[in-house]
């Protein structure tokens, strides 16, 4: 499978899922009395995001249309779904569905059968693409175990109206090797010189080790409450030389290790946020281990309409660059 750097391999379960956009004008599979089929490839374009598969839960991606023509119209799309990294995949593993919802869940089953590629498997449906732009979701899944990191699938939709292609895209999902996890918290962050500590759950959801695995870790604040706030300095703008944290420290077992870059005046002082890498750590295969972080703020620390926030990734790194396996981030009250 594609070594994508950015988002992790997998171990089961999914459905493929797209949604149907309601729209006006022209039946399924057919375009609307004033769209021809020059002007819909000219102005119709599709994207679709990657994400993991988590194990045996839908995996819903984004997949974005932008119809930029005068008209909706009905258009037919076809899903071949090819193994990457893994064996020949099999009808009875694999589901396929068309939702208007991710909440609502996979919606209508379509109907997937082997080929016409070596090992892949296909299946068809009718949507109606709305004028301006909309999203749909594909939520693919399959109950087959992962072995090791890096399997996935190849996943290529192809839309046509009239029997002629308007429309293709393709793009390669990796199945999730590892979960992390981030309960959320309202305990506010400790007083100048005391520890703060946050937990996180980390479980290698594949049947093979993982070794030498590193995290990478950044603090910052946000303006307000949080959520989708700026990132704004976690000190005064008097305080701008001084650090936000005195120590920062990691252990997954064993003593407390400072984390390389981080507190103490080593971070960079012109960034909103402060990095660091720690690590190296191992996760036997199917195995589970809690990450564990903890801070000390120093007096510089400006608290009042802030929302502190923690992010963590877990990543490999060796002759090949980087792969990233999990991430999660935490948001949490600075009094």
């Amino acid at each position: 499978m594609s070594h994508r750097r950015i988002r992790t391999a997998v171990a089961a379960g999914a459905a493929l899922v797209v949604v149907s956009a309601c729209g006006s004008g022209g039946g399924d599979g057919e375009p609307g009395p004033s769209a021809s089929v020059p002007e819909v490839a000219r102005y119709f374009r599709m994207s679709v995001a990657p994400d993991g598969i988590p194990p045996r839960e839908p995996a819903y991606l984004p997949l974005r249309f932008k119809n930029d023509g005068d008209v909706p119209f009905g258009a037919r799309f076809e899903f071949r779904i090819t193994p990457l990294h893994q064996p020949a995949l099999k009808t009875g593993q694999w589901r396929l569905g068309v939702s208007d919802d991710p909440v609502k869940g996979p919606g209508e089953a379509v109907a997937l059968t082997s080929g016409p590629s070596a090992g892949g498997l296909s299946g068809t449906a009718s949507l109606k693409v709305p004028r301006g732009s909309s999203t749909r979701y594909l939520a693919l899944g399959s109950d087959r175990h992962v072995d090791r990191a890096g399997e996935g699938v190849r996943v290529r939709i192809r839309a046509s109206v009239k029997g002629k292609v308007v429309e293709n895209v393709t793009q390669d999902i990796d199945f999730l090797a590892v979960s992390l996890h981030a309960a959320e918290r309202e305990k506010p962050l400790g007083k100048a010189g005391v520890w703060t500590e946050f937990a996180y759950p980390v479980k290698n959801l594949t049947r093979t080790d993982l070794r030498d695995l590193q995290g990478e870790l950044v603090l910052g604040c946000l303006d307000g409450n949080g959520g989708l706030a700026d990132q704004v300095s976690c000190v005064s703008a008097e305080d701008g030389a001084q650090p936000p944290f005195t120590a920062v420290e990691w252990r997954t077992g064993g003593d407390w290790k400072p984390v390389p870059g981080m507190g103490g005046g080593r971070e960079k002082k012109t960034a909103p946020q402060v990095t660091g890498t720690f690590g190296k750590f191992d996760l036997p295969a199917r195995g589970n281990q809690e990450i564990r972080i903890r801070v000390k703020p120093s007096a510089a620390m400006e608290r009042e309409d802030k929302t502190g926030r923690l992010m963590l990734t877990l990543v490999h790194r060796d002759e090949n660059g980087l792969r990233q396996y999990a991430e999660t981030q935490q948001e949490f009250p600075l009094s």
